[in-house]
């Protein structure tokens, strides 16, 4: 299992979830339930080095972020 926690900005909202892969689909699907924007085609930007990603709106904007622990 791995562990993720991630952060929104808009709602200003913080949790932890369990997935067993790492993927965009995986990850749109424990977002978009919690997201309170009207972009809901988003991407994600990862870093293997820190384990870390940006979530993405689809004009490149900064929605939040993920962390792998």
């Amino acid at each position: 299992m791995i562990e993720i926690e991630f952060h929104l900005k808009q709602p200003d909202i913080s949790w932890r979830a369990n997935i067993h892969q790492l993927n965009g689909d995986v990850l749109r699907r424990h977002i978009l339930p919690k997201l309170k924007s009207t972009c809901y085609l988003i991407d994600f930007k990862y870093c293997e080095k820190s384990y870390s990603g940006d979530i993405l709106c689809d004009s490149g904007s900064k929605l939040g972020s993920f962390i792998i622990k």
